[in-house]
């Protein structure tokens, strides 16, 4: 993959050039742009003009020496320099879970760079730096981002003490005995097995793991600015996702949102329904392109 030096780091990413306008889609935590996709990946790669690339302490684009510099906002500002890099004024911009954050940080910073906007199984405010006094979010909303905030800390106590190998031999044992949505993926556990210690182990080192778990923690709060957006948004979650709560309060905050609740799977859903998925991207991003109203409450299913 060719790589671009944007602030202080050499982006690792690849653009596919295919037909249809330019979407850029951000992994998840721990995630890499040629592992952390289903295979149904390889229809927007012909689809769209789509830019895929590795965030910053993940993957090909590595860890960066001062550790302090790995944030939600520069995760935001690195994608900027890269689209700027590749001559990209204006685009689609989304991602699922960390690299839906990602797209809502892009959003707030450079909202003149989006031409729609798609958060997958994410949620853009945290209850652990929402300033006093802030309103618009729910209890159900909160309590999920302190179950995030409370699920990042005990994996990174996990990282420091025993490393990414122990974690990923507990996630994945936590796979068999305590997941009961594990088994509803395409993926055999097996391969679920696999595909978590290439992404955290092969893929990302302990230095890297911790930071990008810091960032996620310390991320700025966004629901004060969520109301801004004005690009046609789509925010969209598995229906067993710990973050559904989240989804529904930021969508009830962007005027501009459509809400699409994928049945039949938990966090996250290219993971469980991968063809939902594209169906619920491909149909939003036509309607977007097309100029027709985008709002509204959907569902997809089987």
């Amino acid at each position: 993959m060719p790589t671009v030096r944007v602030n202080d780091i050499d982006i690792s990413y690849e653009r596919s050039g295919g037909g249809g306008p330019v979407l850029v889609l951000s992994h998840g935590f721990a995630g890499a742009s040629s592992a952390g996709w289903p295979p149904v990946i390889d229809e927007f790669r012909s689809n769209f003009d789509l830019v895929l690339f590795d965030a910053r302490a993940h993957a090909r684009t590595g860890v960066p020496a001062d550790l302090a510099s790995v944030t939600m906002p520069q995760f935001a500002a690195d994608l900027a320099g890269l689209m700027d890099a590749l001559e990209i004024q204006r685009a689609h911009i989304g991602g699922v879970s960390m690299g839906g954050m990602i797209s809502a940080q892009f959003a707030c910073d450079y909202p003149q760079r989006v031409r729609s906007l798609l958060l997958c199984d994410t949620v853009a405010g945290n209850i652990a730096t929402r300033p006093a006094g802030a309103t618009g979010s729910t209890p159900e909303a909160d309590a999920a981002e302190q179950f995030l905030v409370d699920a990042l800390t005990r994996m990174a106590r996990v990282v420091e003490k025993h490393g990414t190998e122990g974690l990923v031999e507990r996630e994945n044992r936590y796979r068999r005995d305590g997941d009961k949505y594990a088994h509803l993926q395409p993926l055999s556990l097996d391969e679920q097995d696999a595909r978590n210690a290439l992404q955290k182990v092969d893929y990302m080192t302990d230095a890297g793991y911790l930071a990008a778990s810091r960032a996620m923690r310390e991320r700025p709060d966004l629901i004060v600015r969520t109301p801004a957006f004005t690009a046609p948004t789509l925010v969209s979650c598995g229906e067993w996702d710990a973050f559904y709560p989240a989804a529904q309060r930021d969508h009830a905050l962007i005027a501009s949102s459509r809400f699409v609740t994928v049945r039949g799977a938990a966090h996250a859903t290219p993971d469980y329904k991968p063809l939902l998925w594209k169906r619920c991207v491909f149909d939003f991003i036509a309607d977007v392109e097309a100029g027709r109203d985008v709002r509204g409450e959907f569902e997809l299913s089987d």
